[in-house]
């Protein structure tokens, strides 16, 4: 019998959904008060691609105030390869491939490409923003401390401000407020594979094809949905919502 992973769908804790909230709260009083651009944060996230056609993350779950024992069967090995972006009002950083399990070490390596070629792009050296989700591989002190480096206390990204004492924590189970997750992956999902590419290395190119075409005005239209679904999230007291077209 062919295997398969079973996805399920479940209630989101409370402590999230006060993290949640607390997050959107902070993040719009800077906003407001204060004049902060989003446009300067680098939204980042990773992604599994699979070649039958399937991208797993976060975003394709539904969260609920009850678990309805509901299951999603999927193929357990189909090949696939990781891709990890970074988004910001200015452009797109990346895709970086990983065919190997993601550990702290080839995470830092991404990190390494991602701040030469940041710094370069960059009109602005160093005022730049970066934002993390809070995966294991990239809570480690070996991460911490290269954000710390190039960033200082210009990092969205969980459990950082517990080790450096600066930063912002991002809030877990929040895929809605990542525009990788609310936009970018499944935009390329939506391209990528009507081509049907019949192995890896016609996966990894079919996907940076369309990152490279996507406009700035159209990542612009994807930072102000970032503070509409701030502005959302409070009315939702923290919960999660449904989708915001942009």
């Amino acid at each position: 019998m062919f295997p398969f992973k079973i996805q399920t769908h479940q209630a989101i804790p409370v402590r999230a959904v006060q993290q949640r909230g607390d997050f959107a709260n902070q993040m719009l009083t800077m906003i407001d008060s204060e004049g902060f651009d989003v446009g300067c944060i680098w939204f980042t996230d990773e992604a599994h691609f699979h070649l039958n056609g399937f991208v797993n993350k976060q975003n394709w779950r539904f969260w609920g105030s009850e678990n309805p024992y509901w299951c999603e069967a999927k193929p357990l090995y189909s090949p696939k390869v990781t891709v990890w972006a970074a988004v910001c009002s200015r452009g797109i950083i990346g895709p970086f491939f990983i065919r190997e399990t993601v550990t702290s070490e080839r995470y830092v390596a991404i990190l390494e490409q991602f701040v030469a070629t940041q710094q370069v792009l960059e009109d602005r050296p160093r005022t730049e923003w970066f934002m993390q989700d809070g995966a294991r591989p990239h809570r480690t002190e070996q991460v911490f401390r290269f954000l710390d480096e190039y960033f200082g206390n210009r990092v969205i990204a969980l459990e950082y401000p517990k080790f450096t004492g600066a930063g912002m924590d991002w809030p877990p189970y929040s895929p809605d407020l990542t525009p990788c997750d609310y936009f970018l992956w499944g935009t390329l999902k939506d391209i990528v594979y009507p081509k049907h590419p019949a192995t890896l290395d016609e996966l990894e190119s079919a996907i940076c094809v369309p990152c490279e075409s996507i406009s700035v005005e159209t990542l612009r239209n994807v930072m102000a949905n970032f503070i509409l679904r701030l502005r959302h999230l409070c009315c939702a007291n923290g919960e999660h919502f449904e989708n915001i077209v942009m």
